[in-house]
């Protein structure tokens, strides 16, 4: 079985946010039942499993949130774009991040099927130079910067919305793609593009340099 590595953080009831599933170092398979992916519901309406698409196409995606639910959702990946670890400077609960690199990943998605899918996970994970597989972060809407979490209450057949979802990538990794993969050997639905790595202290200082004249 391939490194996927997917882990639940619960901060304390001060912080009052839970961080759901970040890149770690723990086997998708040792994880407890409640933790695991659900599993998928692949269908012929759905965009076929292995395709490969770049930033800014549509795919259909089928997958079965929960066991009397099949979701259907037309997603594009719209941008991805890289930060600093001090983005999370002075918000409680950013410590949790560590060194770890954030990416900010911005989507369009729209339900396309005939399910309520309010609160809903959507299986969409950022897979990282070394193969790791890590899920977006639930932050909560005081983060204003990117308000990472699952599908917004109520997401009705017929809405659409964009979102923005925050990614950790551990250790010095980069981004390799974005992945919709449900269920552990479904063959992946990945987009890939152009990333916007956070620019270098001396490319900032160059900047400020260049607005003063």
């Amino acid at each position: 079985m391939r490194s996927t590595l997917l882990l639940t953080t619960v901060l304390t009831a001060a912080v009052s946010l839970s961080l759901a599933a970040c890149s770690t170092s723990t086997p998708a398979d040792e994880q407890p039942e409640s933790s695991r992916v659900p599993a998928a519901a692949a269908t012929a309406s759905g965009t076929e499993p292995g395709t490969r698409l770049e930033h800014g196409d549509a795919a259909t995606l089928v997958w079965q949130p929960a066991r009397d639910v099949t979701g259907e959702l037309e997603l594009s990946v719209d941008a991805v774009v890289g930060k600093w670890p001090g983005v999370f400077d002075g918000w409680v609960g950013g410590e949790a991040a560590g060194d770890a690199r954030p990416y900010f990943v911005t989507v369009t998605v729209a339900n396309v099927g005939e399910s309520g899918l309010g609160g809903q996970d959507v299986p969409l994970y950022l897979r990282d130079t070394r193969g790791t597989l890590g899920a977006p972060w639930t932050l909560g809407g005081d983060f204003t910067p990117c308000q990472s979490g699952p599908l917004p209450e109520p997401f009705e057949p017929g809405d659409e919305t964009e979102m923005c979802l925050v990614y950790l990538v551990p250790d010095g990794g980069r981004v390799r793609d974005l992945v919709f993969e449900p269920t552990e050997g479904y063959d992946p639905i990945t987009w890939t593009g152009e990333v916007r790595e956070p620019r270098t202290r001396d490319e900032r200082r160059d900047d400020r340099r260049d607005d003063r004249g």
